[in-house]
């Protein structure tokens, strides 16, 4: 809301020549004030580092275990996906916005697909929107997942025959094995899981503590008990036999 807004980059570029005004008025190299110079210069530099860092460089978060190597990371900034599909072919579209709890939100372009023009606009942004289930007969198998962020609790869910990358770590509740991935198997009303990473498994009412090797066989999943593989943490809060 703040720093990513045109004003506020506007203030910082009348702050610089406001500190090289400053220089050149008060004759700081000429009267050798060298003190006073490398404090006012220092802003200077800091500023040019902030703009490289605003307009030539990318933030995200990168999870590269031990022994690995990766070439990709999960982007800070925000975009709205969406796909086009006609005359059976998909269009993919891929658009950086910047939404926030204060603001108008706005989003409203055209594209050309074709012969034709699509006009795409949001209608309504929900501000921290907190995700619930609903049980019902005409729903999935779904299972929530519970973890510490940088707001505090943080909840998620996954449903049967769907994955979720959550904090870097694949939760994959498909039929498919998925190699990396935290691989959910469900079994009527049991639970199961695959992994290739070593878990540490802490059942939260008795404070047991085991350790889980990789293995093909899966294992029997714990509800409210504590996973932890070193990096990532996290507890399956419940499990739905049929939710949307």
């Amino acid at each position: 809301m703040v720093f990513k807004t045109w004003w506020f980059e506007l203030l910082l570029v009348l702050f610089s020549i406001t500190i090289i005004v400053n220089i050149i008025k008060f004759r700081m190299i000429q009267q050798k004030k060298w003190t006073l110079l490398l404090f006012h210069s220092s802003f200077i530099i800091i500023l040019i580092g902030a703009g490289i860092t605003r307009y030539f460089s990318y933030e995200g978060i990168m999870h590269i275990r031990e022994g690995e190597e990766s070439n990709s990371f999960l982007s800070s900034e925000n975009y709205l996906q969406f796909r086009v599909l006609k005359d059976e072919q998909n269009y993919e579209f891929d658009e950086k916005v910047l939404f926030a709890s204060i603001g108008k939100n706005k989003f409203d372009e055209s594209y050309k697909i074709g012969t034709d023009i699509i006009n795409i606009k949001v209608k309504e942004v929900i501000p921290n929107p907190k995700q619930t289930v609903i049980k019902s007969a005409s729903g999935k198998p779904t299972l929530k997942i519970v973890i510490g962020g940088g707001g505090g609790r943080e909840e998620y869910f996954v449903k049967e025959g769907e994955s979720s990358n959550i904090n870097g770590l694949n939760f994959n509740f498909t039929k498919d094995i998925v190699p990396g991935a935290f691989n959910i198997i469900s079994n009527g009303d049991s639970l199961f899981f695959l992994s290739e990473n070593v878990f540490t498994q802490m059942t939260m009412a008795t404070q047991q503590l085991d350790t889980i090797f990789p293995s093909t066989n899966p294992y029997p999943l714990k509800l409210r008990s504590l996973y932890s593989d070193g990096e990532n943490s996290f507890v399956f809060g419940d499990y739905f036999t049929v939710a949307i």
